[in-house]
């Protein structure tokens, strides 16, 4: 039975010191009688071929030789048994993602007084869960991706404190959610993940829908040439994402530095 991500319970626990729980809770789930394991054979992709338990897990995701299909591969298991097997996973899944959370967390609630950062981060933790029913586990970069939801659910909530009275000092107003992809391939210039040329590509080619070969002719640059600049600027901006590394924040930014 797939896991109503409704369910009042779940996102009571998720909701009181959202990080710091699920940290509590995850420990307790790794370090059981019967600890969380993923099936090193189903994983593939370089895993080990045998039960791994997710302390393990989480350790080889981070090590720098972790191949992109590799983290696609666990996080597309963790996402499916988190949609069938219960809370437990779905904790296990807000805690694997728990660097790129906590990176998160730290950017979009600074200056803000304590009570307004925890509903920043339970949101941003409450927009995580919501997105492991609806991601597309086809695609890649899934990990990066729940991200880019999770940090949406924090500015929102952010949003929210600021047409309040509740005034977060020293934070720059959120970016307009339709705008957003744009912005975080100019941060991803600024903080040298891609150069300016690569944000073009990828901001003509992805974003504006421009057919890459047509580009390419435009540019008077073989199109092969340009894909395989593409993938690689790519494959950079996704760990950047993941590793919160790139975060968008209006201040520093170029008004238009991609275009």
């Amino acid at each position: 039975m797939a896991i109503d991500f409704r369910d009042t319970t779940t996102c009571k626990t998720m909701n009181e010191n959202a990080l710091s729980t699920v940290h509590r809770t995850f420990t307790l789930l790794i370090n059981g009688p019967s600890p969380l394991s993923v099936d090193g054979d189903i994983i593939g992709h370089g895993a080990p071929q045998r039960p791994i338990d997710l302390d393990e897990l989480k350790g080889l995701l981070l090590l720098p030789e972790a191949e992109d299909e590799l983290k696609d591969a666990v996080w597309a298991h963790l996402v499916r048994r988190a949609r069938c097997d219960g809370p437990a996973w779905v904790i296990a899944c807000v805690a694997m993602a728990m660097p790129g959370l906590k990176n998160l967390a730290s950017r979009t609630t600074r200056g803000c007084p304590m009570h307004t950062v925890d509903d920043i981060v339970s949101e941003m933790v409450t927009t995580f869960v919501a997105q492991l029913r609806r991601i597309d586990l086809d695609q890649p970069n899934i990990l990066p991706r729940l991200l880019m939801w999770a940090r949406k659910g924090a500015l929102q909530a952010r949003a929210r404190e600021l047409t309040s009275n509740e005034i977060c000092a020293d934070v720059p107003e959120p970016v307009a959610l339709d705008a957003e992809p744009f912005m975080v391939l100019a941060e991803a210039v600024r903080c040298h993940v891609i150069t300016a040329d690569e944000a073009k590509l990828i901001n003509a080619t992805r974003l504006e829908g421009q057919a890459l070969r047509a580009y390419a002719g435009r540019m008077g640059l073989p199109a092969d040439r340009l894909y395989k600049r593409r993938r690689a600027a790519e494959a950079r901006l996704a760990r950047a994402i993941e590793e919160g590394q790139v975060s968008v924040s209006c201040e520093g930014l170029p008004s238009n530095p991609v275009r």
